[in-house]
């Protein structure tokens, strides 16, 4: 499976000529930017910009513009759009006679699901922008609520969307090791997780993984139980990889997938591996959530877990010949990681690591292998912060 750039993608176009559509992206991992780059090809001439680089007199010049924004974390703004937020969102602004509409990108497990789309809305339209249509909100492969989008498109553009734009399918990876790598934190276990593909697969340092969860199967009895269908086997296994139903009729209907989620890979391809840090992150119900649950408890070692891997282009490698700063914290350090191994397979220029996590003594990934990379690789210097450790307290 070769991987491009979404950059790069050469997407053909396929409704009328868009050169006073403005098409903008908010985007951590990609998704948002692969979005709106597709949104943009119903447009021929429409002009793709990163919400980062806007102003206001960009803004007034379009008289029409599709913003495309995912929500980070709880509720946050994707890392180079927080800038944006805090500075040009802070109060509404002039932007002329606007028509806009927003497609927000989140994860209903999280309380700020699509939080950031929903400030960018209300900032447009207390701004003086009008919608287009309603703002449509996307959870993980939601492939309704993107056929929504794609239908509002193709009214505006007054021809039919490209109906494939769904990814590769997703395939059986297997789990080959999870270990606990931070016994001792004062914050959430951490585990790196080894899986193995069933065919060669290629992808470039910066990549996601996208891992389709399944549930506890303890959390769908405790459901099943709830309403009464504890004898109801074919029920149990269809609800695993579900969304549990809130109603408690005799039969839960529609029953919505549950989304993706995204973890940066640290290992590069010659691995022939995707290794991933995965910190186990507490559920709603008192267990783990259903994300990292499956991928640090209740995938069982030797089973397969669904994967599909997906370029990140606002993460690609820098020119090995140029030297790098590095800088993350937690699990981001995972995606670093993989950058680190590139450059030393290629003998590229030096590069500077900034990391931050909770404590000295417990939280250090890949401590032996940074130490070797120090010693005898690119990685000329190290600085760590720790900020639970008194001595320290600073953060990254």
């Amino acid at each position: 499976m070769g991987l491009r750039p979404v950059a790069n993608w050469s997407i053909p176009a396929t409704g009328t000529l868009g050169n006073d559509m403005l098409v903008v992206h908010a985007s951590q991992t990609g998704n948002a930017e692969r979005i709106a780059r597709l949104s943009a090809a119903a447009f021929p001439g429409a002009t793709v910009r990163a919400l980062a680089t806007l102003d206001a007199e960009t803004l007034r010049a379009a008289d029409r513009a599709l913003f495309v924004i995912a929500t980070y974390g709880e509720g946050d703004a994707p890392d180079r759009a927080r800038k944006f937020e805090v500075k040009t969102m802070a109060a509404p602004i002039d932007i002329g006679a606007l028509d806009y509409a927003v497609l927000a990108l989140g994860d209903r497990e999280y309380p700020g699901f699509c939080a950031f789309g929903h400030r960018v809305d209300a900032w447009l339209h207390a701004s003086g922008g009008k919608r287009l249509f309603d703002r449509v909100d996307l959870d993980g492969a939601d492939i309704d609520a993107e056929r929504h989008w794609q239908q509002q498109l193709s009214a505006i553009a007054g021809a039919a969307i490209q109906p494939d734009w769904q990814r590769a399918d997703y395939t059986p990876w297997t789990l080959v090791s999870r270990k606990h790598v931070n016994p001792g934190s004062p914050g959430g276990a951490v585990y790196r997780v080894v899986l193995t593909p069933h065919a060669p697969t290629i992808w470039a340092p910066g990549a996601i993984a996208e891992v389709l969860p399944r549930h506890d199967p303890a959390r769908v009895d405790r459901w099943l139980a709830r309403v009464g269908r504890c004898a109801d086997s074919g029920l149990r296994e269809t609800l695993l990889d579900k969304i549990l139903p809130d109603d408690e009729g005799d039969r839960p209907a529609p029953l919505q997938a549950l989304a993706h989620r995204d973890y940066s890979i640290a290992s590069i391809a010659a691995s022939g591996a995707v290794e991933l840090l995965v910190r186990a992150c507490p559920g709603p119900d008192g267990g783990l959530g259903i994300g990292s649950g499956w991928s640090t408890k209740v995938a069982p070692i030797g089973g397969a877990i669904l994967l599909r891997i997906r370029d990140n282009p606002g993460f690609a490698p820098a020119d090995p010949t140029i030297p790098i700063v590095l800088i993350g914290n937690g699990t981001g350090l995972a995606g670093l990681m993989a950058h680190l191994r590139a450059r030393t397979a290629a003998g590229g220029a030096p590069a500077w690591l900034l990391y931050g996590e909770r404590s000295g003594a417990h939280d250090r990934p890949f401590a032996a292998e940074l130490e070797t990379l120090s010693n005898n690789g690119p990685l000329i210097r190290i600085d760590r912060a720790f900020s639970r450790d008194a001595e320290c307290g600073r953060y990254v």
